[in-house]
Parts: C-alpha cells; sequence; structure tokens
C-alpha cells in the first residue's frame, strides 16, 4: 500500500500495514517488478550498512549493525543503531520517500547511540535523492537540506536460528506490526536448542516444546511449562506467543532479526541478544 501524503515520522512505535512482496519473477533480461536499480546497480534486495551521517556539516560515523534493506520498491526495513523499524516507501531510480515506520521501543543506554537514532529516523523521514558513487557499492542519501546518510554495501550474516538468544520485539496480526508493550519488554525469549526443542519466556510463564525445522517452517509440539495467571500487557504477549507456537509457523531470518508467522496471520518478531 503507498502512502498518499507524506508527514514526519517519529520513533515512537506506530502500527501501519505492510506493503506486500513483490511476488512476480523476471524473464530473460527484464527486471521483476520492485526491483529498483541506480547506475546499473540494484538499490532494493541490498542489505545496506550505515556508514555515516552528515548533518549541519558534521559527519558522525554510524554505530554497528545499523543498516537499511530495501525489501521492494514499497517497503524498507532497518536499524537505527539500537532499535529496529518496519515502514512503507516508494523507491525509484533517483529517491526514495519513506513512510511511517513501526519501531522497537528498547532502551539504549549508550547516549551517542540515542542521540545518533534520533538524527537518522528524522533523516529517513523526508524524501531523499539516491545517487551511487564509487564502484557502486555505496549510495548517498541526501535531504532537501543537504543532510546525508551514506550507505555501504555489506553481505548480511543472518544469525543462526540455534543457539541464539531471541528477544522478542515486535508483534504482528493481519500484517499489522506493534512494538512489544513497554511493561512487557525483555520478558519474552525463545532458545532453540540442538537437542530439537525450543525454550520460551512467554511473558508471563516459560514452556518447552520439540520444535522441527525444515523447508523455512518450524513444527512445534505442545507447550509444557509453568501455569502461573498472568494479567495486562504480559498476558497479551503470551497469548500471542502461545498461538505462533502451536503447530506449524514459517520462519524467516534477516541478520539478527527473526520473524515467525503462524497460518491465521498472527506473528512475532524476535532479534538476538548477546547477553
Amino acid at each position: 500500500m503507498r502512502r498518499g501524503t507524506r508527514g514526519t515520522r517519529s520513533t515512537v512505535a506506530a502500527a501501519l500495514p505492510l506493503a506486500a512482496l513483490a511476488t512476480v519473477t523476471a524473464c530473460g533480461n527484464e527486471k521483476a517488478p520492485g526491483t529498483v536499480e541506480v547506475g546499473g546497480a540494484p538499490v532494493t534486495g541490498v542489505h545496506w550498512s550505515v556508514d555515516s551521517m552528515t548533518v549541519d556539516g558534521r559527519t558522525t560515523r554510524a554505530p554497528g549493525g545499523a543498516y537499511l534493506e530495501f525489501v521492494s520498491d514499497e517497503r524498507v526495513r532497518g536499524d537505527y543503531g539500537c532499535n529496529h523499524f518496519d515502514a512503507e516507501a516508494r523507491v525509484t531510480d533517483d529517491s526514495v520517500d519513506l513512510g511511517r515506520a513501526a519501531t522497537t521501543m528498547m532502551q539504549c543506554t549508550d547516549k551517542k547511540v540515542r542521540a545518533f537514532e534520533k538524527s537518522l529516523s528524522r533523516a529517513l523521514a523526508d524524501r531523499n535523492t539516491v545517487k551511487a558513487t564509487g564502484d557502486d557499492d555505496r549510495l548517498t542519501l541526501t535531504r532537501a537540506n543537504g543532510d546525508t546518510v551514506t550507505l555501504t554495501k555489506g553481505e548480511r550474516r543472518d544469525a543462526a536460528l540455534t543457539g541464539t538468544k531471541w528477544e522478542l520485539t515486535t508483534v504482528y496480526s493481519d500484517d499489522v506490526a506493534q512494538s512489544v508493550p513497554k511493561a512487557a519488554q525483555g520478558r519474552a525469549r525463545l532458545v532453540f536448542g540442538k537437542d530439537g526443542h525450543v525454550s520460551a519466556r512467554l511473558g508471563c510463564n516459560s514452556a518447552r516444546a520439540a520444535a522441527k525445522v525444515a523447508d523455512g517452517h518450524i513444527a512445534f509440539g505442545p507447550l509444557a511449562g509453568t501455569k502461573m495467571g498472568c494479567f495486562g500487557a504480559a498476558a497479551e504477549v503470551e497469548k500471542t506467543m502461545r498461538n505462533v507456537l502451536k503447530g506449524k509457523a514459517s520462519y524467516d531470518i534477516q541478520g539478527d532479526a527473526l520473524t515467525l508467522n503462524a497460518p491465521d496471520g498472527t506473528g512475532i518478531g524476535l532479534t538476538a541478544t548477546t547477553d
């Protein structure tokens, strides 16, 4: 879905419909619909690491992990440096117009990272001109006021499903994304073990189940665990997680982000953590 009007984007979480991915395959030398190139180099379908940002003539190096990925010419997702975002977009061969973003609301302890996130979210809120420079491994997003964001093409290293601590950051319902409520943040997590089981913190209770991975799907066995009474935001998060971890769910890993989707349209987004 394309956005009709352009407004200022905030870093506060917002629910929005996610644009559908292009599904038509190209024939011969034709580009697949949704694929955009600048100077012959593809912009969509590429993992772009944020290298630096220049605001009011001052250049700041990006924190590690900040990136943009234009999933199609109608959708972009990425990381401001601490929090993840997912937004509608309109990508052409010379410009990027970003819509309202759904973002996570993790507390960033580093003041410099917080400041960079705030500036980057503002820089990506307005229409930008995309310029290809050098050997097509670099892109520059330029705002009307001259501020720039420099991106470097980088090979994405996807986190391993097994052995990684996946912290819940986002919940989905019928292609609408919302950040985990503040009261429930840090209380839900999954760890897939080499023994074919998943250990889960569901927001209130803890549980464990068999998890068989095959062909982009995970078949979950019955959850067995604690049975404490849950209330408020934690209870809602647990309800969603139990629904996704029931039966068979599709999964996708992009960098340090894991998405699990149930057949009924509900889903959860998780981020790899190091703690």
